[in-house]
């Protein structure tokens, strides 16, 4: 039930705008059950924007899953936009502040080209920010098709100035700071360094100061996160968006003075990970601002898809003493826990025809031991039809008891199953997992970082060169390192390279982004190995030489219809004299070849043995 205003509030005066975020178009699109959801909730999100009449809505960020949304996403998205956005619909909101310095561009609805109902203000996220060539974002191109406005988009990772949207309508005004995600260890690096500045205004008394941001909020270790504390203190409302559990409530107040900003997290519309968080209901935000009072009304969206959660410990549970086999009691009880979670999610339907029908379901399940695990893929296919994600209803957790802790060496195996399931994203887990992995298996050339890095430029940002450039450019790094090196030994080559990758390691993190893209962007320069060196003359001297001499050349020659070999002359008999730089560079192409070969056959054969348990 939405609160009413007040009623001294005069509508002309009153600002109403619509708050969402993390709506994740596109996510399982290709999905045959749940490909449409996230498309059904923003259509019901802009739906909402038109049943309470509101002046602009505000988006948090990831309005798309992909960097590259597919040709389909964007058909969608456009349609859905036209539908509820255009309009003969007169705007109240009057800009004040340089539209070309806040979107690039003339705001849409005062496009003379265009007819905007209601206008869509969207900052960019860790999902849908600039890549490729020009950093162009989604966004930029929904942005200058006139259907979304497109602010708060940095180029400038040294320093950030935020210069506020100003907007009023009536005696009303808002000034609306937009901050684009940037990497989280970037920004709070910039936050401590005092480099992230937010312009404030002369009279900042008349105004109602809104910053948007996308970020992380919760503590996820150090430098990864950004603490409500280091936010200016004159802001009066935080929108916090890249958090997808919804935690909205109800609030009708006036910020006074000295007391803190408050903070509006919408949540997602749509799961995209079977989390406790995402089991939350899904929300999105009326708000409405007269002057400097304002009400929060949180919506509950209709129609997501029911998600239910639960965390199931074994060794709690009485399982009886049948004489059947553990596993087969401990299935038979799990699929009583997935009936009740589906009984549990058709009460909870909201009754809306576009709610999808099939619910999310997802286990938590902590086992003792080896005997109490099971298929867990067979295990699903009992709920085909009754769920929405029969593939993955069970996560399997070994439960670890405080004795045991105890007991364990001080060196202990990573339980990559688990590390799966409690990392906020695939960069942690590879992090994880190479710090897991034996020394003698352990990456001797790459930095960590920069292959983390490039694996999620690869996966948000669709990015396919990424891996060619940073596998190219450490290799040119190493092969720089060893040049400038008197390594000839094998053993002087390996301490060498030990030694290039801790300086690697050792770099600032844009400086070791500049290295690896300098490196990789250089023309080749071919090396010639042993093979290429005129050794006729030691085959002359020796008559055998290395099994290479004219007699097998000429052969070779011949049988491959290649007659310079045959045909050319041998050089003077007096050999070359080799420079140790030269000969320590000849060895390190061989033996980089060799290191390589050897390392990928042996992961094909540790790929095997590598099982992450879902």
């Amino acid at each position: 039930m939405v609160q009413n205003e007040s009623e001294t509030w005069s509508s002309e005066d009153t600002l109403r705008v619509l708050i969402a975020s993390d709506i994740h178009l596109g996510y399982l699109e290709n999905d045959a059950v749940r490909g449409e959801d996230s498309f059904i909730a923003f259509e019901e999100v802009l739906s909402l924007a038109v049943q309470y009449d509101v002046d602009f809505i505000l988006l948090g960020g990831d309005l798309f899953d992909h960097a590259k949304p597919s040709p389909s996403c964007m058909y969608k998205c456009t349609e859905i936009i036209r539908k509820y956005c255009f309009g003969d619909k007169p705007i109240g909101v009057e800009l004040l502040s340089d539209q070309l310095q806040n979107f690039s561009r003339v705001i849409n609805y005062e496009d003379p080209n265009l007819n905007i109902s209601y206008p869509i203000l969207s900052i960019h996220g860790n999902h849908d920010d600039p890549v490729g060539q020009g950093s162009i974002s989604s966004l930029d191109i929904l942005s200058i098709t006139g259907l979304v406005n497109y602010f708060g988009k940095w180029s400038d990772y040294t320093q950030v100035r935020v210069s506020p949207v100003l907007m009023q309508k009536g005696e009303t005004k808002v000034s609306l700071y937009g901050l684009s995600h940037l990497k989280d260890q970037r920004l709070s690096r910039l936050f401590g360094e005092k480099k992230v500045e937010m312009d404030l205004l002369e009279d900042n008394n008349d105004w109602f100061n809104i910053l948007v941001l996308h970020q992380n909020r919760a503590d996820r270790g150090h430098s990864n996160y950004i603490p409500e504390s280091v936010l200016p203190k004159f802001l009066d409302l935080v929108i916090w968006g890249h958090e997808h559990d919804s935690q909205v409530f109800a609030i009708k107040d006036i910020k006074r003075e000295n007391e803190n900003f408050c903070v509006v997290q919408p949540g997602s519309t749509v799961a995209t990970s079977l989390a406790a968080g995402e089991a939350l209901p899904k929300h999105c935000v009326l708000l409405q601002l007269h002057k400097k009072e304002y009400i929060l009304t949180p919506l509950p969206l209709k129609t997501v898809r029911p998600f239910i959660f639960k965390t199931v410990v074994l060794s709690e549970e009485n399982l009886g003493e049948d004489n059947i086999k553990e596993n087969e009691r401990v299935q038979s009880f799990l699929k009583g826990k997935v009936e009740e979670a589906i009984e549990e999610a058709n009460k909870i339907r909201s009754g809306d025809p576009k709610q999808p029908k099939l619910p999310l379901v997802r286990l938590s399940v902590f086992y003792e031991h080896e005997g109490q695990d099971f298929n867990r893929i067979r295990f699903g296919q009992n709920f085909n039809g009754m769920v929405a994600n029969p593939n993955d209803i069970l996560i399997m957790k070994r439960e670890k008891k405080i004795r045991e802790h105890k007991e364990k060496e001080e060196v202990e195996e990573v339980d990559m199953g688990r590390a799966a399931v409690e990392a906020n994203d695939v960069e942690s887990l590879l992090r994880t997992y190479y710090a897991a992995v034996p020394p003698e298996k352990r990456l001797a050339v790459l930095s960590v970082r920069a292959i983390t890095e490039a694996v999620r430029d690869f996966t948000l940002k669709r990015d396919d060169g990424v891996f060619r450039r940073v596998l190219e450019g450490h290799r040119r790094r190493c092969v720089d390192f060893l040049l400038e090196s008197t390594a000839e030994t094998e053993d002087e080559v390996k301490q060498q390279i030990r030694l290039c990758k801790e300086s690697l390691d050792a770099t600032d993190e844009e400086q070791l982004k500049g290295i690896i893209e300098k490196a990789a962007s250089r023309p080749k320069v071919v090396v010639e190995s042993d093979e290429s060196e005129p050794e006729l003359e030691q085959s002359t001297e020796s008559g055998r030489g290395r099994g290479r001499g004219t007699r097998g050349r000429a052969a070779r020659g011949r049988g491959r219809g290649r007659g310079r070999a045959a045909a050319v002359e041998p050089p003077s008999p007096s050999p070359e004299r080799r420079t140790p730089r030269r000969s320590a560079a000849q060895k390190t192409t061989m033996w980089l070849q060799n290191l390589t070969a050897e390392r990928s056959s042996r992961r094909r054969r540790d790929s095997s043995e590598i099982e992450i348990s879902d």
